[in-house]
């Protein structure tokens, strides 16, 4: 249990260089990959047909992106992209979807919105990563952070003395032990 308290105190006593105000600016390259990755989906509050926006992000890139700069350095989400079309959807085909409570609300975000919200997470998730302002035993959230990784990783740390032991009683060579120790589990 000592080294998990070593970790906590270790994780929670940073100080960051760079403020979150200062996140790094994004390029047009950036913002274009994103696009292109986005599904071609089209909601009531888009201006343009998205397919369209796909076609000419070459074009539209550069003023996305200056977009998302403009919004880093004001700490502000554009009013414009904080609309959204909000509609009930019954959460099972036999509920009533005339009665809010048997209905979950879904709400369609414009196009531009949405690519900046993945600016803004891949952007955050980068600073997140530079920094190490994750605990290094989180799980949630992280790519390659499964539980159960960090079930058998705390599992074999935890119980290490005794499974040391085991291989000591039993004549097990200890590289084995060391190779379990780097196991990847999914």
């Amino acid at each position: 249990m000592r080294h998990l308290l070593l970790l906590r105190h270790r994780t929670f006593n940073r100080v960051v260089q760079q403020p979150l105000s200062d996140l790094s600016p994004v390029t047009a390259d950036e913002v274009a990959k994103i696009i292109q990755r986005s599904p071609a989906k089209q909601c009531q509050a888009d201006p343009v047909l998205t397919w369209l926006v796909k076609r000419a992000s070459d074009i539209l890139a550069p003023v996305i992106a200056a977009i998302c700069n403009s919004s880093f350095q004001q700490v502000t989400f554009p009013q414009r992209c904080k609309k959204a079309i909000v509609r009930p959807l019954p959460k099972k085909s036999t509920m009533n979807p005339q009665d809010p409570s048997s209905c979950r609300s879904i709400s369609n975000l414009s196009f531009l919105s949405k690519v900046i919200e993945k600016v803004v997470d891949s952007t955050f998730s980068e600073h997140i990563d530079d920094y190490h302002l994750l605990p290094i035993i989180q799980s949630a959230y992280r790519p390659y952070h499964s539980t159960s990784r960090f079930c058998t990783r705390f599992a074999i740390t935890e119980y290490a003395e005794d499974i040391s032991l085991i291989f000591d009683r039993h004549n097990l060579h200890h590289d084995l032990f060391a190779e379990l120790l780097r196991w990847p589990t999914t």
